[in-house]
């Protein structure tokens, strides 16, 4: 019972809503942003924020809200390198994101 409640917590967290869950997991979107801090007194310390979306929009708005949560600066955020793409190999573009969190889209989202 707690982990299904935590499950749903989750989901709606990420802004999923039921309709969505049973849809292909080609169908989702990934976007990635790499921040490269230069402030840091570590060298070339890179920081990863990845966000899924049913649409391209949600992707970015999701990525977005985990860099500018953690960062406590969107324009950081938004300048820094971003990828958005299909979770689909066909996708030629960025089929490199397909390859990297193929598994993480359908553990996160329950897609098919």
């Amino acid at each position: 019972m707690k982990a299904a409640s935590l499950s749903v917590f989750w989901l709606g967290m990420l802004g999923i809503s039921a309709e969505v869950l049973a849809a292909p997991c080609s169908s989702y979107y990934i976007s990635e942003i790499t921040v490269v801090s230069a402030v840091d007194t570590e060298a070339g310390r890179v920081q990863t924020f990845v966000g899924f979306g049913a649409s391209k929009e949600e992707a970015e708005k999701n990525a977005l809200g985990s860099c500018s949560h953690i960062q406590l600066d969107l324009q950081t955020c938004l300048d820094s390198d971003r990828l958005v793409s299909r979770n689909a190999p066909s996708d030629e573009l960025n089929g490199l994101l397909h390859l990297k969190y193929m598994k993480a889209v359908k553990r996160i989202t329950g897609c098919d």
